[in-house]
C-alpha cells in the first residue's frame, strides 16, 4: 500500500523509473531560474519525492526555526571565525564525523583558545547536532557521552524551544525524508554544504501531541542506553589498568640516545631486528609495554594462541557489485565499524556475492573488528545488530576462543596498551596496512578466567546497551516513517480526482 501510494505521487507529479533508471521532468522556467543547468544530477528526483511527501501529510506544518518553530536556535560556526594552532598536548578537539562514534577519540588538540570560543564550541546537553558539510545530515542528541566536547564548526546546533520535543525532531531529522530535505534545496539538487538560514524552509509535520511524546521518550531512552554502555566501556578500561597493575601509557619512563623530542634516536641490537628494518617496529615504547605486561600476574602469550582465538580472518580483495538495499546486505567500511548506527553504509549483491559473503566477509555477535589499512588499530567488539552483516577486506575479523572472554579480548585490544602494540606492525610507505599474521603476533596477556570476566562482562554488558538502543531508535523512526506515508496514502485518492 504504501509503496503503491508513493510510486502514485511521483509518476503524477512527474517521476517515473524505466530499465532501472530514474526520471524526472522539469518546467523549462526552472532551467533557467538554476542557471540553465542541463546535468540532471542537479535536479535530483529525491529531495522532490521527500518534499511532495512532507505536502501529502495532512498534520500542521512548523518550520524546524523561525517564527513558531520547533527550534528557538539553529546555529554554526565558520572556519573564518576562529583560528585553529594544533598541538601535541592541549584542549581536545573531534571531527564532526565523528558524533555517531561508539567512543569518541580526539585526533587533535588545539591551543589554549579564549574562554568564549571555547564556550560556543562546546557541545551543550540536550542540542541536536549534525554534520552541514562532506557527509551531510549525520544526525545526534547531545547527551552525557557528547556533552562538554569540544567539536569543530562542521557541526550545527539545534536547540529545541520545548525540550520534550528534542526526541521528535531528533527522530524526524533521522527519517529519510528529513535526511533528502536536509541534503537537497528547494528544487532538489544535491548541496554540499548547510548553513543555518538554509534550514529556515524546513517544515516538520506537527504530530498529535501523544505521538510526539511516545517518540520523544523512547529516544530519551535510546540515548540513555547508549551512555550507559559508553560509561560501562570506560569503567572495563579502568578495571583492565587496575587488575593487570598497569601504569598509563604517559608514565612509562621510555628513554632515548637524546633528549631532542624531535628527534627521537635509540639503539638496536642486531639480535632484536626480527627482519624488519623500519624504525617505528622497535620504538622503545613497545619494550616498555612488553615488560611491564610481563611483570602481571598474567601469561603473556599472543593473539594467535588457540586459547585466545580460534582464528583471524583476513578476507580478499575482490571487485564488488553494489546494489539497493532490498537486493543486499549491509557491507562496512572500517570507518562504518565504529558508529553506534552506520547511516552511509554501502550494499553488497547478494545475488553476487553471496559465496564470498559466507565465506569470508560475514559478520557475527562477538567478533572483534580491528582496522588494518589507512587508520590501523580501531577496534569494536561487534553487536547483535551487525550479526549476518558483511565488512570489506580493509577490517580483521577475530574469532575468540571459546576459553576467553570475548569482552576481555576487546577491552584489552582496545585500550592504549592493545592500540600501540598493534601498530607496531604497521608497513607500507604510502598506505599504512597490517595482515592477519602479524596480527597474531601481538603480545596478550592472558589471566585468570574470573579476572577476564570481571572486565569482560562489563564490555559484553555495554554491547548488549548499544543493540537496545539501535533496535529501539529503528523502531521509533520507523514509526514516524509509517505515519507519514500513511498519511499519504488518504491524501492520493483526492489528489487523483483532480
Amino acid at each position: 500500500m504504501v509503496k503503491h501510494a508513493l510510486e502514485t505521487v511521483q509518476l503524477e507529479r512527474g517521476f517515473s523509473q524505466k530499465d532501472k533508471l530514474n526520471h524526472v521532468s522539469i518546467e523549462l522556467n526552472e532551467i533557467f531560474e538554476r542557471g540553465k543547468r542541463l546535468d540532471a544530477s542537479y535536479y535530483a528526483a529525491e529531495g522532490r519525492i521527500a518534499r511532495l511527501i512532507i505536502a501529502a501529510c495532512p498534520y500542521p506544518k512548523i518550520p524546524l526555526f523561525g517564527e513558531n518553530g520547533f527550534a528557538k536556535r539553529v546555529y554554526n560556526f565558520r572556519s573564518d571565525q576562529f583560528k585553529k594552532a594544533f598541538v601535541k598536548d592541549g584542549i581536545p578537539i573531534y571531527a564532526a564525523s565523528k558524533i555517531l562514534d561508539f567512543k569518541h577519540k580526539p585526533e587533535k588538540f588545539i591551543a589554549t583558545p579564549t574562554e568564549s570560543l571555547v564556550e560556543s564550541l562546546t557541545l551543550k546537553e540536550g542540542q541536536i547536532v549534525f554534520t552541514c558539510s562532506g557527509t551531510i545530515g549525520s544526525c545526534s542528541i547531545v547527551s552525557g557521552t557528547l556533552k562538554g566536547k569540544i567539536f569543530s564548526h562542521d557541526l550545527i546546533r539545534i536547540e529545541c524551544t520545548n525540550k520534550d520535543d528534542i526526541g521528535y525532531v531528533y527522530a524526524f531529522l533521522k527519517t529519510k525524508a528529513g535526511r533528502q530535505l536536509i541534503a537537497t534545496n528547494n528544487y532538489g539538487s544535491v548541496v554540499t554544504h548547510v548553513e543555518p538560514t538554509h534550514l529556515a524552509s524546513l517544515f516538520i509535520p506537527d504530530m498529535p501531541p501523544n505521538i510526539k511524546k511516545e517518540v520523544h521518550e523512547n529516544i530519551a531512552t535510546v540515548f540513555r542506553l547508549r551512555d550507559e554502555a559508553y560509561e560501562l566501556l570506560g569503567n572495563a578500561d579502568e578495571l583492565l589498568f587496575k587488575k593487570l597493575n598497569l601504569p598509563p601509557l604517559k608514565d612509562l619512563d621510555v628513554q632515548y640516545l637524546t633528549d631532542d623530542p624531535n628527534l627521537r634516536t635509540f639503539s638496536l641490537k642486531i639480535s632484536d631486528w626480527k627482519y624488519r628494518l623500519d624504525a617505528s617496529f622497535h620504538v622503545p615504547l613497545i619494550d616498555k609495554i612488553v615488560e611491564r605486561l610481563k611483570a602481571t600476574p598474567s601469561e603473556l602469550t599472543v593473539l594467535g594462541d588457540k586459547r585466545v582465538s580460534e582464528k583471524i580472518l583476513l578476507p580478499g580483495r575482490f571487485k564488488r557489485v553494489h546494489v539497493e538495499e532490498k537486493y543486499g546486505v549491509p557491507f562496512l567500511s572500517g570507518g562504518d565499524i565504529l558508529q553506534f548506527d552506520p547511516e552511509q553504509v554501502k550494499y553488497l549483491s547478494i545475488k553476487r556475492h553471496d559465496k564470498r559473503i559466507q565465506e569470508q566477509l560475514v559478520l557475527h555477535e562477538d567478533m572483534i573488528l580491528i582496522t588494518r589499512s589507512g587508520t590501523i588499530g580501531n577496534t569494536v567488539l561487534a553487536p547483535a545488530h551487525f550479526d549476518g552483516w558483511a565488512a570489506n577486506e580493509h577490517i580483521l575479523r577475530i574469532v575468540p576462543s571459546k576459553e576467553t572472554n570475548a569482552g576481555y579480548i576487546y577491552t584489552f585490544l582496545a585500550s592504549s596498551y592493545g592500540r600501540e602494540l598493534i601498530k607496531r606492525f604497521t608497513y607500507g610507505s604510502v598506505v599504512d596496512e597490517i595482515d592477519d599474521n602479524q596480527l597474531a603476533s601481538v603480545e596478550f596477556p592472558l589471566p585468570s578466567r574470573e579476572i577476564q570476566d570481571e572486565i569482560g562482562n562489563l564490555a559484553l554488558e555495554a554491547k548488549k546497551k548499544y543493540s537496545e538502543a539501535y533496535t529501539l531508535e529503528r523502531e521509533t523512526i520507523s514509526k514516524v516513517e509509517k505515519i507519514i506515508l500513511s498519511s499519504l496514502i488518504v491524501s492520493i485518492p483526492t489528489v487523483s480526482s483532480q
